[in-house]
């Protein structure tokens, strides 16, 4: 949980998109979604506890498309929620960006806004 002043230089976009990421110097590859992202990081969940300051390869893509983004990150928070009752260990992280690429990240940030807008839309009629 995030207690504090929130001194982002993006804004949050709330969404799902699927994310693809690998601690560096390890084989092993996990899944998950993101819970929100801005043009600085990442909020996802994990299934393994990772080190604060732990390095990712990370891959972020849409479900059905074509083109994804690639990048570092780093793990700059971490807290320890069970999201559901039938798994005790889950983790929510925060996730930094390091040569993120931009571009990419724009389309998929774009993508979320527009849903968001639509879901808002049809949510007042």
């Amino acid at each position: 949980m995030h207690i504090g002043t929130d001194n982002r230089l993006f804004e949050r976009v709330e969404g799902e998109l699927a994310v693809r990421y690998s601690p560096q110097g390890s084989d092993r590859e996990y899944c998950t979604n993101t819970k929100n992202i801005s043009g600085g990081g990442i909020k996802i969940s994990l299934l393994k506890k990772l080190a604060r300051g732990t390095i990712l390869d990370i891959e972020i893509f849409k479900y059905g498309q074509d083109f994804s983004a690639r990048c570092r990150g780093k793990i700059v928070w971490l807290w320890e929620n069970p999201l559901r009752e039938e798994i005790s260990q889950s983790f929510e992280a925060g996730i930094q960006f390091l040569e993120p690429k931009l571009l990419y990240l724009g389309r998929l940030i774009n993508y979320l806004e527009s849903q968001n807008k639509t879901r808002y839309y049809t949510e007042e009629l």
